[in-house]
């Protein structure tokens, strides 16, 4: 069997000589690097290129991350493992969108946590992205394979088997709690418990009892004492939906018990001690809620060990149908249909209320209509208006500098120019910025280009809608099929 080929990039020589030692140990064929010149004269010689690569964020000459861009250009197979300390891990999350495989977390302690992750990039057994998605889908976490949902995914797996607390941010209705349930599902906390709360739900007065518990007698009613969540989540996870919406006095208290993993029963006279993964969630943009003194600085230091962000809906179009269908399946007990005009009413709906939103509507459809197939005549009338508008009116964009509002102009006239000689290919446009800049909807140039791209796409709507970034409505729309329906190909 081939020797795995391991290149080690550290400037520490305990570093360099533990993982020479711990991967001969392996079998493995090892070369190590000092300094981001030296990775560079390596790239230059090596012919054979590095089955993976350990790499050390920080080093005398160079950045980890430089050096990852590198690495993955000269040796795309190689798989790279970032090291890191504490205070640089958004660094290796960073690293970790931009290709690498994982990252270890200096010191080494956990020696069986190191070999297991070692161990799956030498044997090159990485998850397949439907496996993802299959284990996503048990706690009603859908997308398609293309979402940007698959790259959110792909991390929030790495990062659930870490020891870090993780605020979720996304908008209302995106998922944020399913998140955190998978975060714990996918963790070595699995079989603990999983407890959630929301921050806002429950009034100043009853926050700090919800959440720490009381001794009997402590307060009027308080007729027997009662465990707080920090006692229920003991070895689990605590899930704070709504963290924004704390209070100043309780964030105070959450920073100790964050710090610490101590707190108090209201009313007691000894300090509990409770081991508990934090994971909590906002739709507030906590930074401006810092700068606005509404939120302490010091607690979303702490809460935010990484920082994991959904995206909203309406930059996930392309995962509406796997949502729909999937929940219409399960509402039934069998799937329903949607016919393409509902489908691409729902997918130009911009969902200010995200997936929850989506689901509500679906909800509402199928109980007001008994029908096999949802058809647009059976979506809310202020639906398929809004989502006629957006279609026909594409949202604004920032106007940019001067000089590049100049540049743009000359890429208007030069496409333009294209289309009047008739050159057919469209590659190369950003046909939807265009669209805004010059206003194409309307007239003789917008068909003419329409047609001409359905002329290269052999009349494949379906195919010229993705390559110009536009909807299939919008096609009809600029060739004055509106009252058509006609969504032929």
């Amino acid at each position: 069997m081939e020797k795995k080929r391991i290149l080690i990039v550290d400037d520490e020589t305990e570093v360099t000589s533990f993982f020479t030692y711990f991967l001969r140990q392996k079998n493995c064929e090892v070369t190590v690097a000092n300094t981001g010149k030296e990775v560079e004269n390596l790239l230059q010689v090596q012919t054979e290129g590095f089955h993976a690569a350990l790499v050390d964020l920080k080093l005398p000459d160079a950045n980890g991350l430089d050096l990852l861009k590198r690495i993955k250009a000269v040796f795309p197979s190689c798989e790279v493992l970032i090291m890191t300390g504490y205070s640089t891990i958004k660094s290796a999350i960073t690293a970790m969108q931009w290709g690498a495989k994982d990252y270890l977390e200096k010191p080494f302690d956990d020696l069986d946590d190191l070999e297991r992750i070692i161990d799956a990039v030498l044997e090159s057994s990485t998850m397949e992205e439907s496996e993802l998605s299959r284990e996503a889908a048990q706690y009603g976490i859908l997308y398609a394979p293309d979402s940007p949902m698959a790259k959110v995914m792909a991390i929030a797996k790495k990062l659930a088997k870490k020891a870090i607390h993780i605020l979720i941010e996304g908008e209302t209705g995106t998922g944020k709690e399913l998140m955190a349930r998978f975060l714990h599902g996918a963790s070595s906390r699995s079989s603990q418990p999983f407890v959630a709360f929301n921050c806002g739900a429950v009034p100043e007065t009853l926050l700090e009892s919800e959440l720490f518990g009381y001794e009997k007698g402590a307060f009027t009613g308080a007729l027997k004492a009662r465990k707080g969540l920090f006692e229920l989540a003991h070895n689990g996870t605590l899930f704070l939906d709504e963290i924004g919406e704390a209070p100043s006095s309780i964030q105070v208290k959450l920073l100790r018990t964050l710090e610490t993993g101590e707190f108090m029963r209201i009313g007691a006279e000894h300090v509990g001690q409770s081991n508990i993964r934090f994971i909590s969630a906002t739709n507030r943009d906590l930074e401006h809620e810092v700068e606005l003194n509404r939120f302490r600085r010091d607690l979303l230091y702490r809460l935010e060990g990484i920082k994991l962000s959904i995206p909203p809906l309406r930059e996930r179009a392309a995962d509406i149908p796997t949502i729909a269908y999937a929940y219409m399946q399960k509402r039934n007990g069998k799937v329903s249909e949607i016919d393409q005009e509902a489908l691409e009413l729902l997918q130009g709906y911009d969902w200010p209320g995200n997936v929850r939103q989506l689901i509500n509507v679906l909800n509402q459809t199928l109980a007001l209509h008994e029908c096999e197939t949802v058809r647009a005549e059976h979506l809310p009338a202020g639906l398929r208006k809004k989502a006629i508008h957006n279609s026909h009116s594409p949202s604004p964009v920032q106007e940019p500098p001067l000089a590049l509002t100049q540049q743009i102009d000359r890429e208007c006239e030069r496409f333009v120019e294209a289309i009047t000689r008739n050159v057919t290919s469209l590659d190369g446009f950003d046909f939807e910025y265009l669209l805004r800049r010059i206003k194409l909807l309307e007239g003789e140039i917008g068909r003419s280009i329409i047609e001409k791209g359905l002329t290269e796409t052999k009349g494949d709507r379906q195919l010229l809608s993705k390559k110009l970034n536009i909807t299939k409505r919008t096609i009809r729309y600029i060739l004055n099929e509106k009252g058509s329906g006609n969504s032929s190909s």
